[in-house]
């Protein structure tokens, strides 16, 4: 038992260092001296009968038996100290860390405010978090919680959750709509500028089930933060998701357009890898979002 737990020391260290990229910087981080990380990684070498790191007077690298042995071990320390939170979490649940992604826009304007609301509930769970338009892969950047906008996940290997719908929907300002006028009909569009937005592809069409109408305009953005600045300044018409834009609408600086149509659906979803029953800290996390937006049902409508 002793070995093992040697081991397990060793590891702690050489992913440091690696991470460090020095051995002076991980002693430091580590509290301890160079000498002492040094022979720790010599003892680890010797116990894999294979050198791990590359030394030279101005560079340090891990070798290819140490890049694996680095990854292995970076696994390990993470599912252990996983292992260790949850067994503090045995009757008093409402602690822990979680490191969770989501996608940029949807993550400022609806998700983070309910991280703040649950973190004032729950000041002694750490969350790291992540806004970002890339995919993170759960496994290999050690994801708790990926949250998705898809109008259909693939199949996969990890657990699920639906949450919310959302819609998108046409938009304009009060001042814009009395100098241009107010289109009426969906095929009135092409007489307007049109504020579109550019995500995995430029979204420059409207389907209603029945035909497609073609969108075009004098800005395409890949932000949405933007084009809402830019139809809040009166510029054109913009087709934005509706959390994004309800709150102008309630307020009355935007003007909503084909409130009857039928809108363009995605789903959020809360992706994750290990059962709810097994992590209570992530059992708590879900169920909060999954409150907080059946109390926002108006903005997603």
């Amino acid at each position: 038992m002793r070995k093992e737990y040697d081991k397990l020391h060793l590891l702690k260290i050489l992913c440091c260092v690696a991470e460090q990229h020095s051995f002076s910087r991980a002693a430091e981080q580590l509290g301890t001296t160079t000498s002492a990380v040094s022979k720790s990684i010599a003892q680890l070498e010797s116990s894999y009968g294979q050198v791990l790191l590359n030394r030279t007077t101005r560079k340090l690298a891990l070798s290819d038996a140490g890049k694996l042995v680095y990854e292995k071990g970076k696994k390990i320390l993470r599912a252990l100290r996983d292992l260790e939170e949850e067994v503090e979490q045995v009757g008093v649940h409402q602690s822990g860390h979680l490191k969770i992604t989501f996608p940029n826009t949807i993550g400022r304007m609806l998700l983070s405010q309910i991280c703040i609301d649950f973190q004032k509930r729950y000041p002694q769970i750490k969350l790291e978090l992540m806004f970002t338009a890339a995919n993170q892969d759960l496994i290999e950047d050690e994801i708790d919680v990926a949250f998705r906008l898809s109008a259909a996940l693939k199949d996969s290997q990890f657990y699920v959750l639906k949450l919310i719908n959302i819609n998108s929907t046409f938009v304009a300002t009060p001042s814009y709509l009395a100098t241009h006028g107010k289109p009426e009909q969906l095929s009135e569009l092409s007489r307007h500028n049109m504020l579109l937005s550019k995500l995995n592809h430029v979204e420059d069409s409207w389907h209603d089930g029945a035909r497609s109408y073609a969108l075009q305009g004098n800005l395409i953005a890949n932000s949405r933060f933007h084009i809402r600045e830019a139809v809040l300044a009166g510029l054109g018409i913009a087709m934005l998701p509706s959390y994004f834009c309800q709150r102008d609408i309630d307020s009355g600086a935007l003007v909503e357009l084909f409130p009857e149509q039928n809108r363009p659906e995605v789903t959020l979803h809360a992706i994750y890898k290990v059962k709810r029953e097994h992590s209570a800290k992530l059992d708590l996390f879900l169920g909060f979002v999954q409150a907080q937006l059946s109390c926002k049902s108006e903005l997603v409508s």
